[in-house]
């Protein structure tokens, strides 16, 4: 049985096509998970069975022995704002229906040990901007997309150290996959002339990462719980093409197509650690809170190297500060559905001076979350079920609105006002058995 579903689990991230709504950095606050969904993504503190593995792998060991298989889906609409053009005018990107999943199985196999395999979406970032208009007698109209996918296979153990202590440790086998094209100016910050680069099938993998966990029960009343994540640095190898663009002169052999060339990426999926509490303040009431710092100050730029001649060796300058997340949430028990509720502030990741339309705006995020979910009986297993919904959005201005042109460090960053939203309905069932 266990090998039927590793077997799943791998056809499950070969073909997930999913992705995050937005990042901030490369990630969402949330990215999937029925329950802690509801509860602002808080799930480091109180997390057993299958779904550990992701969150925290100490709750690998359950609090009885047993089994568990666990799948998450959280179709998600999401949808970017933000200038393009010189004339900085306000480009809307598609709004893009995504799908971020995972499927996990889990056991407990005595009152000290337990064990987990899994497979999920773990980043990304996903907007597209077509027919971006230049206003150019050229005719030609740009494409500006970010399409980033992280997804992960993972193993890893719980044990239990005492009654109250628990570490886990979890081996992740880390795939990226991405598509991105952006607008290169060839001159001045003002500059008209431009090349339109598409850089398509990057991929890279990554064996070498892990994560690491606990959970430390204080009291019969609240639990604590911290995780870490390890650095995954990627160079993701694709194809690059595009168009040399001047706007004043109409296409033809004074803006050539570029032929297409070999292209690679490099970047970093960045150092997390997350540290949480779970208090139950009565019989009706549970408590949550989370604080999650993640490295990204770590990506200063995106560098890319290409065979091509006419795009050459480039960078995405970035300079992105680290990831503050805050997380508070609350759970009612004393209805027949429990209802859960919560909110997430997520600190501004990307600098200003080299905002781009298609990443995260340079401003903070703000979700709001509700969930509820219950149980039933399948013989002698149990089958929960939960559900919770998110609203996202965060926003920035760069410089003066009003002005043309730009007046930052970053000479493809235009003035004007950055934003983005998702809206996410998370869904996950999990079979204890």
């Amino acid at each position: 049985m266990n090998a039927r579903i590793l077997k799943g689990l791998i056809a499950l991230a070969a073909v997930s096509s999913s992705t995050s709504a937005f990042a901030s950095g490369f990630e969402k606050s949330i990215v999937w998970g029925g329950r802690s969904a509801g509860l602002a993504g808080i799930a480091t503190p109180w997390v057993q069975g299958a779904e550990a593995l992701y969150f925290n792998p100490a709750g690998l060991v359950g609090d009885k022995e047993g089994r568990s298989l666990a799948f998450d889906i959280s179709p998600t609409s999401s949808q970017f704002k933000g200038p393009i053009n010189n004339n900085n005018d306000e480009s809307v990107s598609e709004r893009k229906l995504s799908t971020p999943l995972a499927l996990m199985y889990g056991a407990t196999v005595n009152d000290k040990l337990g064990y987990g395999i899994g497979a999920f979406v773990s980043g990304g970032a996903q907007a597209y901007f077509n027919d971006v208009d230049f206003s150019a007698a050229s005719g030609y109209k740009s494409e500006v997309k970010t399409d980033l996918m992280i997804s992960e296979i993972s193993a890893g153990v719980g044990y239990k150290v005492s009654d109250d202590f628990k570490l886990g440790l979890a081996w992740r086998f880390v795939m990226a996959q991405a598509d991105f094209s952006f607008v290169k100016r060839t001159g001045t910050p003002t500059a008209t002339s431009f090349v339109n680069a598409k850089l398509t099938g990057l991929k890279d993998t990554e064996a070498m990462a892990f994560r690491l966990g606990g959970q430390y029960k204080l009291s019969e009343k609240t639990e604590l719980g911290f995780g870490f994540r390890s650095e995954v640095n990627l160079e993701a190898s694709g194809k690059v093409s595009g168009q040399v663009v001047s706007p004043a002169t109409a296409l033809g052999a004074a803006n050539p197509a570029i032929a297409e060339a070999d292209a690679t990426a490099r970047t970093t999926f960045p150092m997390a650690i997350t540290v949480g509490a779970s208090h139950k303040l009565n019989d009706e009431w549970n408590l949550f809170g989370e604080y999650a710092w993640t490295q990204y100050s770590r990506i200063g730029e995106i560098p890319v190297q290409t065979t091509s001649a006419t795009i050459g060796n480039t960078s995405l300058p970035t300079d992105w500060r680290d990831q503050h997340n805050i997380r508070l949430a609350g759970e009612y028990l004393a209805t027949a559905w429990p209802v859960r509720f919560g909110y997430g502030f997520t600190s501004t990741v990307t600098n200003a001076d080299y905002a781009r339309a298609s990443f995260t705006p340079p401003g903070p995020a703000h979700t709001l979350t509700v969930g509820t979910g219950n149980a039933v009986k399948v013989g002698e297993s149990d089958l929960k079920y939960d559900l919770g919904l998110e609203y996202t959005m965060t926003s920035g201005d760069v410089g003066d609105k009003a002005a043309a042109g730009t007046g930052t460090a970053g000479r493809d960053t235009r003035n004007g006002s950055y934003s983005a939203s998702a809206y996410v309905l998370h869904m996950g069932v999990a079979y204890m058995f």
